[in-house]
């Protein structure tokens, strides 16, 4: 049973926490990095997957640093030199990826 003073406090009935209530505001994403953590990630990834024990930890490390590697790659802001370092990181997941996704029963 609702009541007046219920439907009035209930955080449910306010719209204002959601974001789609607000059409022209700009929706930034809270957890977007910055390229220089993008980077640090993707190395760090890369180092990781290289020292992994088994070829899922492996792969799935690789997945991450590609991924991180890209973030920066289509990042218009990133200046050349990062752009270099992140074609660097996404060659090297990539290269760690090809021989962990080929069929095991091959």
């Amino acid at each position: 049973m609702t009541n007046i003073a219920s439907a009035t406090t209930d955080p449910s009935n306010n719209t204002a926490h959601d974001p789609t209530n607000h059409p022209g505001a700009a929706i930034v994403h809270p957890a977007a990095h910055s390229t220089r953590l993008s980077l640090a990630l993707a190395r760090a990834d890369i180092h990781t997957a290289i020292n992994a024990v088994d070829d899922h930890r492996r792969r799935q490390y690789a997945l991450a640093a590609r991924d991180y590697a890209a973030e920066v790659l289509c990042d218009p802001t990133s200046t050349p030199s990062e752009m270099q370092y992140a074609g660097y990181y996404f060659a090297d997941a990539e290269a760690i990826i090809a021989p962990t996704s080929a069929d095991p029963d091959a």
